[in-house]
């Protein structure tokens, strides 16, 4: 009997020391040393050192899995081979809903869509709005010379622009585009249907409907072509309102005294001064007090007529709505101002002049109603250009 007493101790002394050996040798997972070969998880079975009864304890190592580099456990992240990182570079947005490492790719589209051909439609049948416009209604370019009877007038004078239809028939693609779109991806280099419907018809070239190229034999084209009429409204120069000058819309005077000669308009016939004594460098001509024009010659060595005084009387605090400055037929400049100002209880208009020529200053003033704007304002500037100094 104490021989197996003896031998069940021995019996719990090396369980107790097998389990102590287990728990010092791999107390917690992944401290251990990696074995160079994949390890499957061993179980001990010995009998429990504590109680009296014989009692049966497992005890479970876990071995530490291989692999090179940080393993998936380590982070909680499971990384599979040839996979890279989605996390985005220092910098860079991520649009929500897609990874940072997705690329959008342009859509491979055959021709221009709807909006790009409006756009394209409006930016070539909108004309260029230079500031000023002739009696005609054409807009003033380079070449304008003073004097002429189709003088340039500011287009602020002119009506606003209408708006007008403009419409234009293009191919459509298989894949709901139109036309077809330039190597360089160019508006310009698109063609209507003209030109572009004979090149489709005739099976020149190939479709490309997303989905690969296919050659297109003429009489396939011809039965499958499609076509589509765009409209868009683009701004269109108002017709002139301005009524054309001619020859008898004048009367030509030399003032000698004050040394110019001047077209005086023949719709303004009465002389306010044809009464007074001395006849000097200024003349008035006029209809009513919204109606007249006044002409003079403002020279620094005058000490008869005037001695040198300002003889055109000011405006007041008006504001110019527009100002310019031009050539005279003599090439010299003279500013114009165009002044709104009320009179007589009627809104009128006057035109305002100054330019100087061997040291003297030709100033004009022709006041008139805006209702007849369209006759005067030409005869106005006409008269501006002309006025010659001698």
């Amino acid at each position: 009997m104490k021989r197996i007493v003896n031998q069940n101790r021995m019996i719990r002394v090396l369980a107790a020391s097998l389990w102590f050996a287990g728990v010092a040798v791999c107390p917690l997972q992944g401290e251990a040393a990696l074995p160079t070969h994949p390890q499957s998880d061993s179980t001990i079975v010995g009998n429990s050192p504590i109680g009296s009864r014989h009692e049966t304890v497992k005890i479970r190592v876990v071995r530490p899995q291989t692999g090179r580099g940080k393993q998936a456990g380590d982070t909680g992240e499971r990384i599979s081979r040839g996979q890279t990182s989605m996390k985005p570079a220092p910098g860079r947005k991520v649009q929500p809903g897609r990874s940072a490492g997705t690329t959008i790719r342009p859509s491979n589209t055959m021709g221009y869509t709807e909006a790009e051909l409006r756009e394209r439609m409006i930016r070539q049948h909108t004309q260029i709005r230079p500031d000023f416009r002739l009696v005609s209604g054409a807009f003033v370019g380079s070449g304008y010379r003073p004097g002429t009877m189709d003088v340039k007038i500011p287009k602020l004078f002119f009506p606003p622009d209408t708006m007008q239809d403009v419409s234009e028939t293009f191919l459509e693609n298989p894949d709901g585009t139109f036309g077809t779109r330039a190597p360089e991806d160019q508006l310009d280099g698109l063609s209507s249907y003209g030109a572009e419907a004979q090149q489709q018809l005739q099976g020149q070239g190939s479709r490309n409907a997303g989905e690969g190229s296919y050659p297109v034999h003429s009489s396939t084209a011809s039965a499958r072509a499609k076509y589509k009429t765009i409209t868009v409204q683009v701004p269109v120069p108002a017709p002139s309102p301005f009524r054309p000058l001619a020859a008898g819309d004048f009367r030509w005077f030399t003032n000698s005294r004050g040394r110019y000669v001047v077209a005086l308009p023949a719709s303004m016939p009465y002389d306010p001064l044809q009464k007074l004594p001395a006849f000097g460098p200024m003349l008035l001509r006029n209809t009513s007090q919204k109606e007249f024009m006044a002409v003079t010659a403002d020279d620094p060595s005058d000490t008869y007529y005037y001695k040198n005084q300002d003889t055109f009387p000011g405006y007041g605090k008006a504001v110019p709505v527009f100002t310019e400055t031009r050539k005279n037929i003599q090439g010299d400049d003279v500013k114009i101002q165009y002044i709104r100002r009320y009179i007589g209880g009627e809104h009128c208009l006057i035109v305002d002049s100054a330019g100087q020529r061997a040291g003297k200053t030709y100033r004009t003033a022709i006041v008139f109603p805006e209702s007849k704007q369209y006759e005067y304002l030409p005869k106005a500037l006409y008269m501006i250009e002309t006025l010659k100094g001698m």
